[in-house]
């Protein structure tokens, strides 16, 4: 959910390259390319607003001591870029609503077509370059594909009312919820492959779709609802059951405010201060004692836990509660130990919440590592800006707050509330929303549509045969320490899919978990590596995708540590003296 949080989190999404078909030189007059605004759409609506050829540029170079969190523009190839729009129309509110979309074909085509997903609540054009989960410094454009990204139907620029939600303002509108949710993917790709048969005056050979997160969400609709446009997806830690998912993170703050209480973390405001819930240090206590509990239980004791799966809340709580302060008030907290709420509030959000009859809302959580993490260059956030917020900031400022209790009470009830665009009145709807009732909302059929928010969200089809029998393939990745989706969630969608299949799903889906890893990226965690390449030989040359060696990075606690990412359920088993190489493992089902 990158892009909606911009400054919030400072993510980006990083990027790789494929093999397989070989290059092909395509035309790239100048003529060629403007000519494309006069070409015959499948949607006569389309109106192509950009038509411009672009030269090679080099890389941005940054000076040194950049910080920026995010990896600098790559170099970008000749190309034919597009822009364009379809559906324009005049929706709620009186504004003008559309669905938009950027297409960059390169001069050097490979013959193949990449769907560039989006994120969080979209709204943005994206860049076209081709977004790879997994990898930094490479993009799919400079590899050769024709990338297409969009908006999803809806513009942050146009489509915000500071009174109604701010960016999640279009969830007023059926129809361009709708759209975001996966109206918009059939009728992109099919104009994105008009305009790469007309430049290059052939079909694209293969359309690949890529996305994490939201984009991850779309994947999964794209081979469920678009079977036909697609031939293969890598999917990062989807959020396929979003508009359950989002209750999920009101009720992650509820349980933290009940910490800050008893801290006596109130804001100005009067509202809790989720994001003092804990502190960085507090998280570390937290962290050690998953650590005690379960690093051991794959056979190497390393700071990461392979067996997830087995790291289970009666296995934990001991190693937490031995670390209880003796009472429940900040002046019984020490920086040797937890208060009894805040282990409470660990405890409700990795147990996922409930109804009031116990019904599950959405999904529990595994324990792991990635809460928190020691590094060169301090903590790592990237669990705790979901679950909390930055512990500095004098007001509620976790995405949960920013980006979830906007997204929950514009787009995933029905009808959608009017709360306005501020900390206060966001944080007052998620600290006090009844969950019952938020959840009763989302099944609310409602609008011009009459869709519930989980008709137009949730992508949990097991029936995927009508993508399969094309030769489609499937690769999923997951964050075991991801604070948004759940992993747990994924894994039991696959089982779904393999007891359909009667334990043959292998064939056209595959699964990797990433231990320690964040939203995507980050946490202490092997998080640099290549999939993408895995899922294009396997669907162009029937090669089954294998171990995959993955990379710590510089804000880990072993820069430069090498790991295996093994097909689930598979997972890495020490062979060798030498912990932080991938040569010292293998991989092996426990």
């Amino acid at each position: 959910m990158y892009r909606a949080l911009g400054s919030i989190l400072g993510l980006a999404m990083a990027q790789a390259s494929g093999v397989g078909i070989a290059a092909a030189q395509a035309p790239d007059t100048h003529d060629r390319c403007t000519a494309l605004t006069g070409t015959t759409m499948p949607d006569p609506s389309t109106h192509i607003t950009t038509a411009a050829l672009h030269g090679p540029t080099p890389a941005e170079v940054r000076a040194a001591g950049d910080t920026r969190p995010f990896p600098p523009t790559p170099a970008m190839p000749a190309h034919c870029e597009i822009i364009g729009k379809m559906q324009e129309r005049s929706g709620a509110g009186g504004q003008t609503y559309a669905i938009k979309f950027h297409l960059r074909m390169p001069t050097a085509w490979n013959g193949r077509f990449f769907f560039q997903g989006g994120g969080g609540t979209d709204g943005n054009l994206g860049d076209a370059t081709g977004i790879i989960l997994g990898q930094d410094d490479q993009r799919a454009l400079t590899q050769g594909y024709a990338v297409i990204s969009s908006d999803s139907g809806h513009d942050n620029g146009v489509n915000n009312d500071p009174a109604l939600q701010g960016l999640a303002t279009f969830g007023h509108d059926a129809l361009a919820r709708h759209n975001y949710g996966f109206g918009y993917i059939g009728p992109v790709a099919q104009a994105g492959k008009a305009l790469i048969r007309a430049y290059y005056g052939r079909p694209a050979q293969l359309t690949y779709f890529v996305g994490g997160s939201k984009g991850g969400q779309e994947g999964m609709m794209a081979v469920q609802r678009f079977p036909q446009e697609f031939d293969a997806a890598l999917i990062g830690y989807p959020g396929f059951h979003l508009a359950h998912a989002s209750i999920a993170q009101l009720a992650d703050g509820q349980a933290m405010a009940g910490a800050a209480r008893a801290l006596g973390q109130i804001g100005a405001d009067g509202l809790p201060l989720i994001n003092k819930a804990m502190s960085d240090e507090d998280i570390l206590l937290a962290q050690r004692a998953i650590l005690a509990a379960c690093d051991a239980l794959d056979g190497t004791q390393d700071g990461m836990v392979e067996n997830f799966t087995a790291c289970t809340t009666p296995r934990v709580l001991p190693h937490l509660n031995a670390i209880a302060c003796k009472g429940d008030t900040s002046a019984d907290k020490t920086a040797q130990c937890l208060l009894p709420a805040q282990i409470l509030a660990l405890r409700k959000v990795f147990e996922g919440p409930k109804l009031r009859d116990g019904k599950a809302i959405y999904s529990d959580w595994p324990w792991d590592a990635g809460i928190g993490a020691q590094t060169g260059r301090g903590v790592t956030q990237g669990w705790r800006i979901w679950k909390m917020g930055g512990y500095a900031s004098a007001t509620n400022n976790g995405a949960l707050i920013r980006l979830g209790a906007p997204s929950n009470s514009a787009v995933f009830r029905s009808p959608p509330l009017d709360i306005a665009d501020s900390v206060t009145d966001l944080s007052r709807y998620a600290l006090n929303v009844d969950l019952d009732e938020a959840y009763a909302a989302a099944h609310v059929k409602w609008g011009a549509l009459n869709e519930a928010s989980v008709d137009f969200m949730h992508a949990d089809a097991t029936d995927l045969s009508p993508f399969t029998k094309r030769g489609g393939k499937i690769i999923i990745f997951h964050g075991v320490s991801d604070p948004v989706f759940s992993i747990n969630d994924t894994l039991r969608w696959l089982a779904q899919v393999d007891a359909r299949e009667r334990g043959q799903s292998g064939r056209f889906v595959q699964f990797y978990a990433v231990p320690g890893m964040n939203h995507g990226r980050g946490g202490p965690a092997t998080d640099h590596f290549d999939i993408f390449s895995q899922l294009v030989a396997w669907r162009e040359k029937g090669v089954a995708p294998g171990k995959v060696v993955a990379t710590a990075g510089n804000d880990t606690p072993w820069p430069g540590r090498t790991r295996l990412l093994c097909p689930y359920p598979q997972q890495p088993r020490r062979t060798g003296e030498n912990i932080e190489t991938a040569t010292s493992f293998h991989c092996e089902k426990l």
